[in-house]
């Protein structure tokens, strides 16, 4: 993982957090649908239900998170390695209550929050700017919102400055596999294990 190879000025701001609000629009619309809560996605073993409260949790802890750095606590939150674990743990520990309104609250808690994309803010692998945490968020929105295409019968694919931006961004950080001629959208799905 490369963090610094993304700086703040890479994130395409505020376009970003617009993106991250409409693809947050697109999931929850097409999680919606009846009778999908219980049903399987590409990201097993979780449900759509599952899926929506990890995203919901997922921002949840970037909103703490940006509370703790700004109140000056930039230590990670938790080991590098440990982030499947941490998922998992907070899936399992969702209290009930409505996921798709959780969800919604969370991230609008934390991309109604940000403003400086050069503001740093605590990661597991050390402080990253807001700018890259965003770009974070909008990649689970978008990959997750594809992972539901074993539930839905539908795969999603973001317009294409939101691919192009993603792509950018996936592999400055993590290094993107696959031709540069290839699709992006398809080299991310991927690199991300889909």
């Amino acid at each position: 993982m490369h963090l610094d190879a993304y700086p703040a000025d890479a994130a395409p701001w505020p376009q970003a957090v617009a993106w991250s609000r409409a693809e947050l629009r697109h999931y929850l619309a097409a999680a919606a649908g009846p009778g999908l809560g219980a049903l399987p996605t590409r990201c097993p073993p979780w449900t759509v239900r599952d899926l929506t409260v990890h995203l919901a949790e997922t921002f949840r802890r970037y909103a703490d998170l940006l509370a703790r750095g700004r109140a000056g606590d930039l230590a990670p939150p938790f080991a590098p390695g440990s982030l499947p674990a941490e998922n998992q743990r907070a899936v399992d520990a969702f209290g009930g209550g409505d996921p798709a309104g959780a969800l919604r609250h969370e991230a609008e808690r934390f991309l109604g929050a940000v403003a400086d994309p050069a503001e740093m803010m605590p990661h597991q692998f050390g402080p990253i700017p807001v700018g890259l945490q965003v770009m974070f968020g909008l990649n689970e929105l978008a990959v997750h919102h594809d992972d539901l295409a074993r539930a839905t019968g539908r795969s999603r694919r973001p317009e294409r400055p939101v691919v192009t931006a993603l792509a950018a961004m996936y592999g400055a950080v993590y290094g993107l596999p696959g031709d540069v001629g290839d699709d992006p959208w398809e080299r991310l799905l991927r690199a991300t294990g889909r």
